[in-house]
């Protein structure tokens, strides 16, 4: 076989060849990479200005990014009218009056299987009245409510032979002893007024759905008073009764803020479901006055008063269904709904409840005693014009 000849320095020029091939596919393909990064880029980029662009158009053709919900109605004044009318019940931790015990007392204890007694809480009306202003800017509106609700609450008690009652917030002087009575009762009576000044902007979130959130200034009296009684008293002197009326009054004022939610069905048909919370800065007015009867005379053992400066806060709940119909040619919007409230004020029971039973301990007493709770149906109708 012959010989196969190879040229000097061919062998270090293919492995040169080879290494420069290598070299520019890397490079190339590197290149690719960085382009393909820029197109990704570039892509991210073009999707982000087509929605900014999307948002400035709806913007645009609307003027607000979520639409007005509120009724709108065609050449109208712009104005609503709202009145509700209130179907609650108010109840009050710490307003027990006396305790049933047995007679003659077991040897146990004095309150050995006994029972406390408190009021019975009865129904009452009330009402909210409302008038607001749509304004034309950027779909707010304006009003004002005001809420006025009195409730009451009584109870009265007998026993006999067999049985004894003590007063559970009646101061008793150290120089007279009572064992108990035989018969007691206790009225309780609330007087409630809030006004809110408001402003809130309701809108849609989707086609069956509106948000408005709010914000508020609220000013509220609530004014309670506590009397009871207790007569045929069981001692070992001459004492006949006792007497005590309480007076606990509140004003404040302060910011309210909250959300009113409205859940559509068709037809006009929507579920509603609203929130709010404030918080009031104000002071209570206390004023406690007791007093015994005795063989044909009255004995005064309690004139006290007390002043406090306080902070307050309050928080609302509803839950409801609405109709809604627009009529005269949309020149004007009518609404009704039905529901049920919820409101919670917190440390409203300030009635004073003296506990010494020693002339050196007189001044002892125990004040917060519990929260009001007013709750029950509401029935709503609203004009728009």
């Amino acid at each position: 076989m012959p010989a196969i000849y190879t040229q000097p320095g061919s062998q270090l020029i293919g492995e040169k060849m080879k290494k420069y091939t290598i070299g520019f596919s890397a490079l190339l393909a590197l290149s690719c990479i960085s382009s393909l990064g820029a197109d990704v880029s570039d892509a991210q980029m073009r999707s982000l200005e087509n929605r900014v662009n999307t948002l400035e158009q709806k913007k645009s053709a609307t003027n607000a990014l979520n639409p007005s919900g509120r009724p709108q109605v065609r050449d109208g004044a712009d104005l609503f009218f709202t009145a509700d009318w209130l179907i609650w019940q108010a109840h009050e931790n710490g307003l027990d009056y006396a305790v049933k015990a047995q007679n003659p007392q077991p040897l146990e204890s004095a309150l050995y299987k006994s029972s406390v007694k408190n009021m019975e809480f009865n129904w009452n009306s009330g009402f909210r009245l409302g008038l607001g202003w749509n304004t034309p800017h950027d779909g707010w509106d304006l009003g004002v409510n005001w809420t006025w609700f009195q409730n009451k609450a009584k109870q009265e008690i007998t026993v006999n032979s067999s049985h004894i009652l003590f007063p559970s917030n009646a101061y008793e002087p150290a120089n007279v002893t009572v064992d108990g009575f035989r018969s007691a009762d206790a009225h309780w009576r609330l007087h409630l007024n809030l006004v809110d000044l408001n402003l809130g902007r309701e809108f849609f979130v989707s086609k069956w759905m509106t948000l408005r959130p709010f914000i508020s200034l609220r000013s509220g009296w609530i004014y309670q008073t506590l009397h009871t009684s207790f007569n045929k008293a069981i001692a070992s002197d001459d004492q006949k009764g006792a007497f005590a009326k309480n007076e606990n009054n509140y004003w404040g004022i302060g910011p309210k803020m909250g959300l009113d939610t409205q859940w559509g069905l068709g037809y006009g048909i929507s579920l509603f479901g609203n929130a709010g919370a404030s918080l009031l800065y104000g002071f209570f007015h206390l004023e406690n006055y007791q007093s015994q009867l005795f063989s044909g005379s009255h004995n005064d053992v309690v004139t006290n008063k007390d002043s406090v400066r306080v902070g307050r806060a309050i928080t609302e709940l509803a839950l409801g269904v609405r109709w809604d119909k627009m009529f005269a040619d949309d020149r004007c919007h009518f609404g009704i709904q039905g529901g049920w409230e919820n409101l919670m004020f917190f440390g409203q029971n300030q009635f004073n409840s003296f506990t010494g039973t020693t002339a050196a301990s007189a001044g002892a007493h125990v004040s917060n005693r519990g929260d009001l709770t007013i709750q029950g149906w509401t029935l709503s109708a609203r004009l728009d014009f």
